[in-house]
């Protein structure tokens, strides 16, 4: 809006100047065709002014050029300054008034993978992430990841800013980095919290979300019984399976309540009422366990007969296994 508080019209020019605030240079410069200014107040429409002159320098100058387009990201000063056109005129500026005005990016860039708080069984990751938008804001877009470990009782965020980069890779073209073998290993258990920081011209202009992961041990493959490897894995419930007996019972079972000792016993599916034809106790450790249990020798067990090991853990649940008997 601007105001002529003169007695009559005068021809003015609109000019504007955009300063880098770092760097304290032009970065973009306007001018307008002259219009004429009315006594009292206009609201002035693009349609007045235009066409409308620029001058593009520095990091506008590699950027959006179209009047409509974006401004380059960063923190600058704008002054507007009315210029008057009359012929005759000693000191032909009229008004100025200067704002305050920073570009940011609508969105940063945001990660992809590793997913947060991810459990990874490679201690070589890859780390992929999505561009900060509109890229047309960005000249020269490249990216830093800084990788850090994340200490016990402190928070991500915490970490980022105060411990040593395990990892801090600058200059990044692509929106992926293998992390290779060559660099500081990761190790199994410990927590690491990662960040992208996008640069323009080589300047940070945003940063990431922090996200965590964890690298763990490979579970173990499933035990099947084979020559080489005899123990059979003991299932919750009662599975309709049967297998072949011997004179010691290989056993596997996932102590997930982490008891120290359960309760077994050996029944006879094949004889009336099913009478319990061993039991015992069994000493366990956490996580898997490989149990032997050597079958009694006044069982009685037949080589026909179908036999349940059963056991009940500390959550009151029930693992069992179907065998058949081996003729002592």
């Amino acid at each position: 809006v601007l105001i002529n508080t003169g007695g009559r019209s005068t021809t003015v020019r609109l000019n504007l100047v955009m300063v880098d605030q770092k760097t304290n240079q032009p970065v973009l410069s306007g001018v307008t065709l002259p219009f004429t200014l009315d006594r009292g107040a206009k609201q002035i429409q693009v349609k007045d002014l235009g066409p409308i002159e620029y001058t593009y320098s520095g990091a506008a100058a590699l950027g959006d050029r179209d009047p409509n387009g974006f401004l380059p990201l960063g923190n600058y000063q704008v002054c507007y300054t009315v210029t008057n056109e009359s012929v005759g005129q000693k000191n032909p500026q009229m008004a100025e008034s200067c704002i305050q005005l920073a570009v940011d990016p609508m969105s940063p860039p945001l990660l992809n993978t590793p997913a947060d708080e991810a459990q990874l069984f490679t201690p070589s990751p890859q780390f992929t992430w999505l561009p900060p938008t509109p890229t047309a804001m960005f000249g020269d877009l490249s990216y830093d990841l800084v990788l850090v470990e994340v200490l016990p009782g402190q928070g991500k965020a915490d970490a980022i800013q105060q411990n040593i980069p395990v990892y801090s890779g600058g200059l990044i073209r692509t929106m992926y980095m293998n992390y290779a073998t060559s660099y500081a290993a990761l190790d199994t258990g410990r927590l690491y919290a990662w960040r992208i920081i996008a640069l323009n011209n080589s300047q940070p202009v945003a940063s990431s979300e922090i996200w965590t992961f964890k690298i763990v041990s490979p579970p173990l493959p499933p035990l099947e019984p084979t020559r080489h490897n005899p123990y059979l894995d003991l299932k919750r419930g009662l599975d309709p399976s049967v297998a072949a007996g011997s004179a010691t019972l290989m056993l596997t079972y996932e102590n997930v309540p982490a008891d120290t000792l359960v309760h077994y016993s050996i029944t006879s599916l094949d004889d009336a009422g099913n009478p319990v034809v061993q039991q015992g106790q069994l000493t366990l450790s956490r996580g898997r366990n490989l149990l032997q249990v050597p079958l009694s020798q006044t069982g009685g067990y037949a080589r026909k007969k179908i036999y349940l090991f059963r056991l009940v853990n500390g959550r009151n649940e029930t693992w069992s296994l179907k065998f058949t008997g081996n003729a002592q």
